[in-house]
């Protein structure tokens, strides 16, 4: 090992908080003659049902296994829709209401034992146009998805098989034969028909998110969520009451993709493995100059994946992962703790030499992402007052935020939209979204004004405690948490603070059980509408307007641009809609990061994407390389 890694894990051993513990040896002797990469995993996944699925890191590993109909080119950028498991790109009728989708050809199934074995032995099929139905219906299902975004507007027939399902017991799943969406159908087995209530622009958008658009084979829930293993071999009906809607266990994801879910145990690791049968598909040979000159496209025509086993631990510590980086046991790593950071990057934001010359790269990368602190506006002191929250955001330092915690890893964020989405500059910097603290003072005494008013305190009262849910348990969150403390204190507003692991977070966000959440919000795709759209109020009872926020001016304009297929006109409603929500203050904007990732000299292909997260086919790994330097 060579001096500057000793040096550095020495360093953050003695700086970090929290003592180090070593991740327990394993016998690794399995995937002897396999090429392995080894990542991590920085929370834990609650889910693994794509109809269900919620956090990005659930999204990045299911992307592996399951495909879209469409999904985005690996190099091109701006960001490119290009086909999947769709034969071409989807045809609309002149009025736009009626879309037209080709299925490919061909496809099969990973080979699972939910289906019955082929004349040549084999438990597949190939996919039709049924198991896309299929897939939306499990998606608008009340007992898979209890919460559910405004797409049942849009498509005709949704809205009305949501509410049939809730009439059903979760376990009798005959709901899916006897209940119908009028416009979402296949007319033969390699098409499928959409029709929609009103036109829709983000269509296409829809059908790259893997929330709902993979094929989802029938045999998996009949075998899988409907019987299970009887006496000699046999499978025997489950009781209607003991049944469960979503999928819950590895063996039970059926998907098309390059590689399959061979361990998941919670919370420790996932351990995905090639697909042996994953049909014909080419690394791309279309990218960038910037692409050829960083060698991105010397593999352009070869066959994907080339990595056979993906190892993945969940570490949600932000020093243990960087330890497994140091002793070579992680490939890459995207967070670079803040104590080792000056050991690392130079003052100019550049890898030191000494690390240069280990061989070391490092990738700046800014993600469509922003992150921020949500309000619940239907809470009695922070719904009351308007100047409470903007109070809250003016004494908010962005920038030493940005130094203290982030090592400037991140810029300030203007608004609500990230600062690459359409619609941000015509937003502008929202008037709250600054540090004044002298404004903060003058917003605190209209605060308590307003509070009085609504009978919330009585004069010569101090503002109540407030309670902020972070999510994370590590030293990383212990910090932030102080930081936002000692922000609100200094406009004399007490915060406490509750510490959670994501899948308590995001239970307590779903259930509406919070007065205020800290956390970030990434783009799945290169429209305003999934920011926009948790502010709109129809969404409240749909349980995705997290906020509980209402104004009836933001809801007109956002039905406006819902419809309106002229972009540039979008664009212009999605700044007005942004404003509103700047001068409303139901959410403080916080930062958008700035990705420093750091890649060992053996890894080959990698180019972060800004709305695609299952990329690990693409990857390659010099697996003697890392070997002899001392790696796994």
């Amino acid at each position: 090992m060579k001096w500057f890694y000793v040096i550095s894990v020495i360093l953050v051993v003695a700086l970090t908080a929290c003592p180090f513990v070593l991740l327990k040896e394993e016998d690794l002797s399995r995937f002897k003659g396999k090429v392995v990469t080894y990542s991590t995993i920085p929370a834990k996944i609650r889910y693994i049902d794509p109809a269900a699925v919620q956090s990005v890191y659930a999204i990045g590993l299911l992307e592996n296994i399951f495909e879209t109909l469409y999904t985005y080119h690996y190099l091109e950028r701006p960001s490119k829709v290009i086909p999947l498991l769709a034969d071409g790109m989807p045809e609309f009728s002149e009025d736009n209401l009626t879309c037209t989708i080709k299925i490919r050809k061909g496809i099969y199934y990973q080979e699972n034992a939910c289906f019955p074995k082929n004349a040549d032995g084999r438990r597949t099929r190939e996919i039709t146009a049924e198991d896309f139905v299929l897939a939306m219906k499990r998606t608008a299902d009340f007992h898979v998805n209890p919460i559910i975004g405004d797409i049942e507007e849009k498509i005709a027939g949704l809205k009305e098989f949501r509410d049939a399902t809730k009439h059903y017991p979760e376990g009798d799943f005959s709901r899916y034969d006897k209940e119908q969406i009028a416009g979402f159908r296949a007319t033969d087995p390699y098409t499928l028909q959409i029709r929609l209530l009103e036109p829709y622009p983000q269509l296409l958008y829809d059908f790259t998110d893997i929330r709902g658009t993979v094929p989802t084979p029938s045999e998996a829930i009949a075998y899988y969520l409907a019987t299970q293993p009887g006496e000699n071999g046999t499978r025997e009906e489950i009781p209607l009451k003991e049944r469960h809607a979503i999928f819950t266990r590895k063996e039970q994801l059926v998907g098309t993709g390059p590689y399959i879910l061979s361990e998941w145990i919670r919370g420790e690791k996932v351990i995905l493995v090639r697909n042996p049968n994953y049909r014909k598909v080419l690394y791309p040979s279309v990218g960038t100059p910037e692409d050829r000159a960083e060698g991105l496209l010397k593999d352009a025509g070869k066959q994907i994946p080339f990595i056979d086993v993906a190892y993945r631990r969940i570490v949600t510590e932000l020093n243990p992962a960087w330890m497994l980086f140091l002793t070579k046991q992680q490939d890459a790593n995207a967070n670079i703790p803040s104590d080792a950071y000056s050991m690392v990057i130079t003052p100019s934001k550049e890898l030191t030499d000494q690390w240069r010359k280990e061989g070391i790269r490092l990738v700046k990368f800014s993600d469509p992402v922003v992150y921020f602190i949500m309000f619940n506006m239907r809470d009695s002191v922070l719904g009351a007052s308007p100047s409470l929250r903007q109070a809250l955001s003016l004494s908010f330092n962005r920038e030493d935020y940005i130094k203290v915690i982030w090592n400037e890893r991140a810029i300030p964020a203007e608004n609500l939209l990230p600062s690459s989405i359409a619609g941000h500059n015509q937003a502008g910097p929202g008037p709250y979204y600054h540090f004044d603290l002298t404004a903060a003072k003058e917003k605190i005494a209209q605060a308590k004004k307003e509070l009085i008013a609504a009978k919330v305190i009585k004069p010569g009262e101090d503002i109540p405690p407030l309670m902020l849910d972070i999510g994370g348990t590590d030293e990383l969150a212990r910090r932030i948490a102080e930081f936002i403390q000692n922000q609100f204190r200094q406009i004399g507003i007490r915060l406490n603070i509750e510490t959670n692991d994501f899948p308590t977070l995001q239970k307590k966000v779903d259930n509406k059980v919070f007065q205020m959440f800290f956390m970030g919000g990434g783009a799945p795709n290169p429209d305003a509408t999934p920011f926009l759209m948790g502010f709109y109020g129809p969404n409240i009872k749909r349980g995705i307007n997290d906020a509980g926020y209402y104004n009836p001016e933001f809801d007109k304009l956002y039905r406006q641009a819902s419809v309106m297929m002229d972009e540039e006109k979008r664009v212009e409603l999605y700044g007005r809609m942004t404003k509103i929500i700047s001068e409303d203050c139901p959410i403080l904007m916080m930062t958008e990061p700035i990705r420093f990732i750091l890649l060992h000299s053996w890894v080959y292909n990698y180019k972060p994407h800004p709305l695609m997260y299952g990329t690990t086919k693409f990857w390659r790994i010099d697996a003697a390389a890392r070997r002899k330097a001392g790696g796994l």
